[in-house]
């Protein structure tokens, strides 16, 4: 009942936070949208799917190339979908997943949060988030937090893959091991696609080296782990991980 009565607080709140696939019908092809540096790193694969074209450089990080980026592709053959709606619209397609470190993936979020010069998102300032907070403040507040309440920058990668007590998706592919995990994307959307020797992904294009070394921290990785250790036994665990 109380699960119940937050799902519909929380859809009320943030209609989208659920809405983390992009299916692709003329492909048959889901991309669960759960990383951001995976979603950003892949935009011209992603346009490729859904029939736009990519205006912009593989290198170009700016966040008005990505602004750009991101309206452009859905303006494509692309259905911005939940767990449910994918489920009950396209039973049979197939749903890729790219999953990354989780240390990365926090990294990232403080720089983008509390680094960025723009004030808090409103999300942030209720969940008494501070622009004054040191990583490990940073971490210990998110480890505060429930994947229930979570902010997708930061909820658990398995939690946002979960529908009905299972994995949704029926690959899952580590960024990184980008270009593993790239050949695989590409063989299962039967696409032709090949891009560039400069298409591929590294932490530190997305999070200074300062930063990665401060999650890096034996005290803050222990606490980050304990956080999110269904995602380091899940997808870390080996190589790859088929749900």
């Amino acid at each position: 009942m109380l699960d119940r009565v937050y799902t519909i607080f929380d859809k009320r709140r943030r209609p989208l936070r659920n809405h983390v696939y992009l299916a692709f019908p003329e492909h048959d092809i889901a991309f669960a949208r759960i990383a951001e540096a995976a979603f950003h790193t892949l935009a011209p694969v992603l346009h490729h799917l859904a029939g736009t074209e990519f205006c912009g450089t593989f290198t170009d990080r700016s966040a008005k190339a990505t602004e750009i980026s991101d309206r452009s592709l859905f303006h494509g053959n692309v259905e911005l979908l939940t767990a449910r709606e994918l489920k009950r619209r396209h039973p049979d397609m197939k749903i890729v997943a790219w999953v990354q470190d989780p240390l990365h993936r926090l990294a990232y979020c403080y720089e983008k949060i509390i680094m960025n010069e723009l004030p808090l998102p409103s999300y942030y300032q209720e969940s008494y988030f501070d622009k004054s907070m040191s990583p490990e403040d940073f971490v210990s507040h998110v480890a505060s937090i429930s994947d229930l309440e979570a902010d997708n920058l930061f909820r658990s990668q398995t939690a946002a893959l979960t529908y009905k007590g299972a994995l949704t998706a029926d690959i899952i592919l580590l960024l990184e091991h980008f270009e593993q995990s790239l050949d695989t994307f590409l063989a299962a959307g039967s696409l032709k696609f090949r891009p560039s020797p400069s298409f591929t992904y590294r932490a530190l294009d997305y999070v200074s080296p300062g930063t990665l070394r401060s999650f890096e921290d034996e005290g803050l990785f222990h606490k980050l782990r304990r956080r999110y250790k269904a995602d380091y036994e899940l997808f870390y665990a080996q190589a790859a991980v088929l749900a």
